[in-house]
């Protein structure tokens, strides 16, 4: 049995007034040896196989439970980097039809900073061509940090794309606001049929803004300040981690059915009320209902907690497995910097039932410090869920 960190959420969290009591799962050690894991993607035509991201450049293959010695594939070492805390290589995702065309697709910062999404081609399931770039799309950026680095094919099989602010602090560009930059948004784009002319890819006809002036449109939603892990369930609705400055980390719910143009607020709104620069709780701004964030023409977060004293979320997934049924219908996250693991599950559109797991993860640590390991989390072919553990090298399986 696990308590809430009352100091970091009780009384903080929209919609909740009180913390779950909840029967904490288990973290399961399955493989270690990795070097700064920061993206897990499963085989699409082996449930046995994983591929871990390492933000130093490569992605390796973990195959029942055993880690290979030869990596499937490394960055390219004439333009990549990964000297700035957030760059390297930091997104996996593949294509829906993989087991044809044999296409996935990688996010890495390249020399200067700028982000690169590019398609390669593997030869075997153990191997990819290296030779085989095709960059789809290069974004510049004016600091090394909050590049995002997420991309996912939704159930439309649209690719999508999560980009941060450009960096620096308190959104020095104005960035976050400006449908005029790719920057500080969720893009979406077609890599699967006929390039848009002088790109290597198409824009979805019914992207928001296509018919914006001054718009660019790859934009899906916007708002955003670094969303560091984004997620779809089986119901097509996308869960996004976006971590905040100095004051809320946020989860956002985008929900089934969305035509997409939503706004987040960054750098308007952080957490539950305006942006404020600083960390003292006396000077928090008022928090706003939902309905008054809806007002002024933003999207509340879902839920958000208050750093203490620093912070940064780490977007998870929604449930669906059958293997540990105390996870049923509950979506799972982690905050960073400190190391706490929580899952919670909706009621009526709001956060009900928050549990916290971060008991068990340290367990599974034996005594080592939880703090900055939580890099992210990953889903296997048959919905059970993996956490990634930067600072350890390591995966853990979630189980009962």
């Amino acid at each position: 049995m696990t308590i809430c960190s009352r100091s970091v959420l009780c009384g903080l969290v929209l919609g909740l007034a009180t913390c779950s009591m909840a029967t904490a799962q288990s973290f399961q050690l399955v493989t270690k040896g990795l070097t700064k894991p920061v993206d897990f993607a499963a085989d699409p035509n082996d449930d046995d196989r994983f591929y871990i991201v390492e933000q130093t450049g490569t992605i390796r293959i973990v195959e029942n439970g055993e880690l290979k010695l030869s990596p499937f594939f490394k960055a390219p070492v004439d333009n990549f980097t990964d000297k700035n805390w957030e760059q390297g290589l930091l997104g996996l995702a593949f294509d829906p039809n993989y087991a044809d065309n044999k296409y996935f697709y990688v996010n890495y910062t390249g020399e200067g900073g700028t982000t690169h999404v590019s398609r390669f081609t593997a030869t075997t399931p153990d191997k990819a061509d290296l030779r085989s770039e095709e960059v789809i799309i290069t974004i510049d950026q004016p600091f090394g940090n909050h590049n995002g680095g997420g991309i996912a094919f939704g159930p439309d099989g649209m690719l999508y794309i999560g980009m941060g602010d450009g960096g620096a602090a308190n959104d020095p560009y104005k960035h976050g606001q400006n449908l005029d930059t790719l920057l500080g948004a969720m893009l979406r784009i077609d890599v699967s049929g006929k390039p848009d002319e002088g790109k290597a890819y198409a824009i979805p006809d019914d992207n928001p803004f296509v018919d914006t002036e001054g718009a660019r449109p790859e934009i899906w939603s916007y708002g955003l300040r670094n969303p560091w892990r984004f997620s779809f369930d089986s119901k097509g609705r996308m869960w996004i981690g976006d971590v905040g400055q100095n004051r809320h980390e946020e989860i956002h719910l985008q929900e089934e059915g969305s035509t997409g143009g939503e706004n987040y607020g960054w750098a308007i709104m952080e957490g539950p009320g305006e942006f404020r620069p600083g960390r003292k709780q006396s000077d928090d701004p008022k928090e706003l209902k939902p309905a008054e964030h809806k007002e002024r023409g933003f999207e509340p977060p879902l839920w958000s907690y208050r750093q203490d004293p620093d912070g940064s979320v780490t977007g998870g997934f929604f449930y669906e497995g059958t293997a540990v049924p105390s996870l049923t219908n509950r979506y799972i996250c982690a905050e960073f910097q400190q190391g706490n693991v929580w899952s919670f599950r909706l009621k009526n559109g709001k956060v009900d039932d928050l549990a916290e797991h971060t008991a068990a993860f340290k367990s599974a640590l034996a005594g080592q410090s939880a703090k900055q390991r939580v890099s992210s989390f990953g889903r296997g072919n048959d919905g059970e869920l993996y956490m990634l553990d930067l600072k350890g090298g390591a995966v853990y399986k979630i189980v009962e």
